[in-house]
């Protein structure tokens, strides 16, 4: 296997926690799987009640920077593949106090319409809240992907992502949101040996906004989750 088609089966495992990048494309199946780490900053909205009970304005709440563990798995056959990656529960302290959890998971199919071009189709989830009071967005996403070779093992890959969630009938937290992606970084890929074809190390930037309809007297809320990112993939 070249090490361009390495690469691109290793970064369609990068499947994004999202959208997943292809490079190039070679017969024959190609299994990576990886994790990520994301040096992520969480803001999200809340509301003003200074009775506790009822809500006078909406207001945005940021948490402290922590490291989320992104793990993922990709299978590629020629110029199609498949990822499943996700964020496990993940618990968030608050600048002005309090916590709360955050997970979330993605599941895509693409294929690659040209070398360095792949399109996505999947479906997002997230969940964030604890108790009763969960928010549970979820709905389609669509994604673009590009990766450009460059000197080298090196290679600059991006990717963007639009997505119409919707909450579960019967939640107490209900609205419907937009969501966007992006993340754009530098992938170093070198040979493996017996087992594994290759290695691809990824740094990179990745920002999520999160945005729900009418949160509070025709506003909407807005929840952004970004930050840098390092990842270590395997391919098989």
């Amino acid at each position: 296997m070249n090490r361009s088609a390495i690469a691109g089966a290793a970064l369609a495992a990068c499947a994004l926690c999202g959208p997943g990048q292809a490079r190039a494309q070679e017969a024959g199946l190609s299994i990576s799987v990886g994790v990520r780490a994301w040096y992520t900053d969480w803001s999200t909205f809340s509301y003003f009640a200074p009775d506790g009970v009822n809500n006078l304005a909406l207001t945005q709440v940021s948490a402290n920077e922590k490291f989320a563990w992104l793990p993922l798995i990709s299978v590629r056959y020629g110029d199609f593949f498949a990822s499943f990656s996700g964020m496990p529960s993940t618990d968030f302290h608050f600048v002005e106090g309090g916590t709360g959890t955050r997970k979330e998971y993605d599941l895509n199919i693409g294929y690659a319409v040209l070398p360095g071009l792949a399109l996505t189709l999947g479906y997002k989830k997230v969940s964030q809240g604890d108790g009763d009071a969960v928010y549970r967005p979820a709905g389609p996403v669509i994604g673009v992907n590009l990766n450009a070779p460059m000197s080298g093992p090196w290679s600059l890959y991006g990717a963007v992502g639009l997505g119409w969630l919707k909450t579960p009938g019967g939640d107490d937290i209900q609205f419907d949101a937009d969501y966007r992606l992006a993340e754009l970084g530098l992938a170093y890929t070198i040979d493996g040996g017996a087992w594994i074809k290759s290695w691809t190390f990824t740094g990179g930037y990745r920002i999520q906004v999160l945005t729900s309809k009418d949160a509070f007297n025709a506003q909407d809320g807005r929840d952004t989750t970004q930050g840098f990112t390092l990842g270590a993939i395997a391919s098989f």
